[in-house]
């Protein structure tokens, strides 16, 4: 599968590839297209604190922020809420996703990129932007 020129990062595939979960491998092949170049990396300000909060939660705060420096270093762009939040709740009241995935549908969105997610089915009835999997059902 070809990386898109240009992807949204929902939380949980880069929480799967911090905790090098099962299909992190995948998330490491959009990371490292986006490291050289091959494509623009985007996330929500959302789904970083949904990333930010997992990660301490697990290891420590100290973790976490390294986890998050380095994904900026690399090239991920973080989209504000003020360019995004009016259509993330058109996501919530039209499909009812949770409301960090509505903040990354409305960065994909917002972008014109393809949004990358895990295997839940909260993304299933979704066709107002494209989606890809890096894994089927949840870890």
């Amino acid at each position: 599968m070809a990386v898109p020129d240009r992807v949204v990062f929902d939380a949980e595939p880069l929480i799967a590839h911090a905790d090098d979960e099962p299909g992190s491998d995948v998330v490491e092949r959009y990371l490292d297209a986006v490291a050289v170049e091959d494509a623009a990396g985007y996330t929500s300000c959302v789904n970083l604190a949904e990333i930010r909060y997992t990660i301490a939660r697990k290891y420590d705060r100290d973790t976490a922020d390294e986890y998050l420096d380095w994904l900026t270093d690399l090239g991920i762009e973080t989209v504000d809420v003020g360019d995004a939040w009016r259509e993330a709740s058109e996501y919530v009241l039209q499909y009812n996703p949770a409301l960090g995935d509505s903040f990354a549908l409305a960065t994909a969105e917002d972008v014109e990129a393809t949004l990358l997610v895990g295997g839940d089915d909260d993304y299933d009835e979704i066709s107002d932007v494209p989606i890809e999997r890096f894994r089927e059902g949840s870890a």
